[in-house]
């Protein structure tokens, strides 16, 4: 535990959580914080049971309806509408994901819209994706719907919907076709799908995920992004990538390692030309060969934190060497973007670490370490869970391995900044059960409070 003042939100003998490290999950008055309520964290999401929606005011959780639209890394994407005093979340339909609309003043849900939100811009845009895709490719979807375009590996009908939450006019932004095809050809690779969107400061464009299936069982992500108006598509990076967030307008901070030689391997016309079945067992044996030669090596070869420019030049440096060492989860301070919060995947004694950043004078400041739980998911439980994944992930994986992954035992803690940037929030089950932690934070961003 930290030296610092770490303070619970949860009430007592409440299962709550938010999810990712990309929202502000306080409103802007900063006296309500949006939550998840659980019954059992050991249970991976059924599509039969609904959780709880709500917010934490005055450590009291208040109720105001239920979504079957979650996992447990995500969240439903529960998120405020600008300065309001409403926010939106994901639930599903009869045969669809869609939205809802909650004012937390009037204590009642206000609208039900046609589509998912994934991210939304102060005025009432809202971004989706599809989350049944999502989920067959063992990706953060949800769980109860069949993917409708399972057997087209790119299709031209799916992508990322633009709709306004107020005159609810929808449009395709661009589909999940014409970005497989950006600067590539479609059959490199096949399951194309997106995910991870994340609108810029000022709200006018938007970074995202292109990920799809290679014959060797593995995966490419292409870092992209798109104009909130459609146009401006770019692809600033490509190879193994992991989480991000801009930095600032033109900027993206995000983990990862390019122009490696696999990377190189999988791009060339010799990959394309041999057998799946060749690719994918020679793999196995150079990752084994690679095992054995390094058993004294420590680190991540290869990977850091980078930061690529948002523009033709797409100019890639090195972010934050030496102090940023491992993948985590960032979020830059919507306050002051010199500073950012992040946290670590657990260690060998299944320890994560909470810090803080600051890009200008390259300083890391620990706010705390938090350990995981021994229980173990409900594997009776799981298997509506896993029911839609493709055949070919769940072959990757034990039946114990993606029931733990999908149910709530999975906790990063995702640390997120209240908009102000006095404090940072995070889910944490170090003490048992799933709790959502505050850390006053203002004295190190010499921000006063009353």
């Amino acid at each position: 535990m930290s030296a610092y003042a770490l303070t619970p939100l949860n009430i007592e003998n409440e299962n709550l959580f938010f999810g990712f490290h990309d929202l502000v999950a306080w409103n802007s008055g900063g006296d309500k914080i949006l939550a998840l309520r659980i019954d059992d964290m050991r249970t991976p999401p059924d599509g039969i049971k609904p959780i709880d929606t709500g917010f934490i005011k005055a450590g009291e959780f208040i109720k105001l309806g239920s979504t079957l639209a979650y996992n447990y890394p995500q969240g439903a994407r529960q998120q405020w509408i600008g300065d309001s005093n409403t926010y939106i979340i994901n639930d599903r339909g009869t045969d669809t994901w869609i939205s809802k609309v909650y004012d937390t003043e009037a204590l009642k849900l206000v609208k039900t819209l046609k589509h998912p939100t994934h991210v939304i811009t102060n005025d009432g845009w809202a971004f989706g994706i599809d989350y049944a895709r999502l989920h067959r490719v063992g990706g953060y979807g949800y769980t109860g719907l069949a993917d409708k375009n399972a057997a087209n590996n790119a299709p031209a009908d799916a992508g990322i919907i633009k709709h306004n939450i107020y005159t609810e006019e929808a449009t395709l932004l661009v589909s999940i076709k014409d970005i497989a095809n950006f600067e590539t050809t479609e059959n490199i690779g096949q399951h194309h799908y997106i995910t991870h969107l994340l609108l810029n400061p000022k709200q006018d464009r938007i970074a995202f995920l292109h990920r799809y299936k290679l014959k060797d069982g593995g995966e490419t992500t292409r870092l992209m992004t798109i104009g909130t108006n459609g146009e401006g598509l770019r692809c600033l990076s490509a190879g193994f990538l992991s989480h991000f967030d801009w930095k600032d307008d033109n900027s993206v901070l995000i983990w990862g390692r390019t122009g490696s030689n696999i990377e190189k391997l999988r791009g060339s016309l010799i990959y394309r030309l041999l057998p799946s079945g060749f690719i994918f067992y020679a793999k196995k044996i150079i990752k084994s060969l690679r095992k054995k030669g390094n058993k004294t090596s420590t680190g991540n070869s290869g990977f850091n934190w980078l930061l690529i420019s948002d523009d033709e030049q797409k100019k890639c440096e090195t972010f934050a060497a030496g102090k940023m060492t491992e993948d985590g989860h960032p979020m830059v301070c919507p306050a002051n973007r010199d500073w950012l919060v992040c946290d670590t995947y657990p260690n060998e004694e299944g320890i994560r670490q909470l810090y803080l950043y600051q890009y200008s004078t390259n300083n890391k400041i620990e706010l705390g370490r938090y350990k995981m739980i021994d229980d173990k998911p409900d594997i009776s439980k799981a298997k509506n869970a896993l029911s839609g994944i493709d055949p070919e992930v769940l072959k990757a994986f034990s039946i114990e391995k993606m029931a733990f992954y999908r149910s709530g035992l999975h906790c990063d803690l995702h640390p997120r900044w209240k908009g102000d940037g006095t404090a940072v929030a995070f889910d944490s089950i170090h003490e048992g059960k799933r709790l959502i932690y505050s850390f006053d934070v203002s004295e190190y961003l010499n921000i006063k409070t009353s």
